[in-house]
């Protein structure tokens, strides 16, 4: 009969906030409204196709925004990032020599960016990432990062991504958030956001830069353990 009462006593005991284990989360949506009279500054909420999500802002909360531009306004010592395929010195007639180049350009990054692991359709044609410091060349007329050409236009896109703080945020805004959802409640989702990032929609290579559905942050550990190293996050 104890037995019996200890057991139901479990069953019915109310579950706790310790209880709740937040799940990594990704979500596209747009920003209904920012900040409180309490906390301007640390949350805001976000509407995406299920409803609200209260969404709290930490101190290590990453902000970007993304916008495009091209090689050509590069200012010369910015570091790029270049998805592409490396060709060696070529041999042309008359005894010609071209530099080596990176050819067959999927996309170029600036700005605050970790490069990824190459997609298994672009790796098996031989594009590796290429990262270095962009310099002029022949009188400006072409350009050049470590010591690879690029074989593009200077009119070619180039993703630029730069961190921001909150106050670049705006009502109505379209954001991508990653971040620990606790949905116990429906009617009142809540979520810690680890990145918060502004996309330009008009950059097609998200797959190859971003990958996006896959930014989910890892599982929080129990109580007690040591938290992920920096390298275990996936951006």
């Amino acid at each position: 009969m104890i037995i019996i009462l200890i057991t139901w006593m479990a069953i019915a005991a109310p579950t706790t906030t310790d209880d709740v284990v937040a799940k990594p989360f990704v979500v596209s949506g747009s920003i209904k409204s920012l900040g409180t009279k309490e906390a301007p500054d640390k949350t805001l909420v976000v509407r995406d196709r299920k409803g609200n999500i209260q969404v709290k802002l930490l101190p290590s909360t990453i902000i970007e925004v993304h916008k495009i531009t091209t090689i050509g306004d590069l200012d010369g010592g910015s570091t790029i990032h270049v998805l592409a395929r490396k060709q060696a010195e070529q041999l042309g007639a008359g005894g010609a020599r071209y530099p080596p180049m990176l050819i067959q350009i999927q996309c170029i990054v600036t700005g605050s960016f970790k490069p990824p692991k190459v997609p298994a359709k672009l790796a098996a044609q031989g594009l590796v990432w290429t990262s270095g410091t962009l310099k002029s060349v022949e009188n400006g007329r072409e350009r050049e990062v470590g010591e690879y050409r690029l074989g593009t236009a200077l009119g070619s896109d180039v993703l630029q991504i730069e961190r921001k703080k909150i106050k670049v945020l705006k009502k109505r805004q379209k954001v991508f958030l990653a971040g620990y959802l606790d949905d116990s409640d429906r009617k009142n989702r809540s979520l810690e956001a680890i990145e918060i990032l502004i996309l330009d929609p008009r950059w097609k290579k998200y797959p190859s830069t971003h990958d996006l559905q896959s930014r989910k942050p890892p599982l929080r550990k129990k109580k007690g353990e040591d938290p992920p190293e920096e390298d275990d996050l996936p951006f």
